[in-house]
């Protein structure tokens, strides 16, 4: 489009039947100059969704890692123990869901904390 031409926008703001009408070189200056107004978030609000995500990405991989004791422990059952040093298998696997469960509590507990309202 040149610089000859015209844009017609309707207001939205005004009464329907009124028509601007605006050159391209002036509506590209008003679109630069349009501002838009966001809150910036508190510090507890950030700091709330940080232990959010920490909270949900270390019972992620507690649940990862119990899966894999789970895993070795049923490897360990089905096997011929030939060596008298065993592994406790079944107590790192609870070990690991227990801290699963607080963080995936600290997950639910900062995300209700946190007064995000998207």
């Amino acid at each position: 489009m040149t610089d000859n031409k015209q844009v017609v926008c309707q207001l939205t703001q005004q009464k329907p039947r009124r028509v601007l009408v605006v050159a391209p070189s002036e509506l590209a200056i008003h679109h630069r100059h349009r501002q838009s107004f966001q809150t910036l978030p508190s510090l507890s609000n950030y700091i709330l969704k940080v232990i959010a995500k920490l909270s949900i990405v270390s019972a992620m991989l507690f649940g990862i890692s119990a899966l894999g004791y789970w895993g070795l422990e049923i490897v360990e059952a089905n096997t011929i123990p030939t060596i008298e040093d065993r592994y406790d298998w079944q107590t790192q696997k609870h070990i690991c869901f227990g801290w699963m469960l607080v963080t995936f509590s600290s997950f639910l507990g900062s995300a209700s904390f946190s007064n995000e309202s998207h």
